[in-house]
């Protein structure tokens, strides 16, 4: 089983219980239908609160999702795959086609991505990504879903 992390950036209070755990199976098996049965998706959601989130200047109630593809995968795949997901995403959510960024990058450029976010917290080693992990693991402890806050 191939492990894909997914990253969600989402206002606080803007989606409840139901509603996440219906986009963590879309997301899943929208991937499996395009990539393969043999991927398990892990959905990471990060809230952000009211009023901290703006777009072209205005208060922005946007979704941003990170859903990395292996590598190389061309745009004729990448493509489908993301009007689907988007699609999907707006159907369950009721938002608008401007309320949700979705990013697809290759794995090589996620995991930097994840790395070069990790840095930005204090400290050095493993620690902070134990305290974020954590947080996670409280948020689903205490939500029934992998969270936390983006003001950590």
């Amino acid at each position: 089983m191939k492990k894909i992390r997914v990253m969600c950036s989402i206002q606080r209070g803007s989606l409840g219980f139901e509603k996440i755990k219906q986009l963590e199976s879309v997301l899943e098996s929208t991937y499996q239908a395009h990539f393969g049965a043999d991927y398990k998706i892990t959905c990471f959601w990060i809230k952000v609160p009211y009023e901290q989130a703006y777009l072209a200047g205005r208060l922005s109630t946007a979704s941003t999702v990170q859903v990395p593809v292996e590598n190389g995968t061309r745009n004729e795949v990448r493509h489908p795959f993301m009007a689907e997901i988007c699609a999907k995403w707006q159907h369950i959510t009721g938002c608008s086609k401007d309320e949700i960024i979705l990013v697809c990058p290759d794995q090589n450029s996620f995991q930097a991505f994840q790395d070069a976010m990790s840095h930005r917290f204090k400290g050095s080693g493993k620690l902070p990504k134990i305290k974020m992990i954590c947080k996670f693991l409280l948020g689903r402890f205490r939500d029934g879903y992998l969270n936390t806050s983006v003001n950590i």
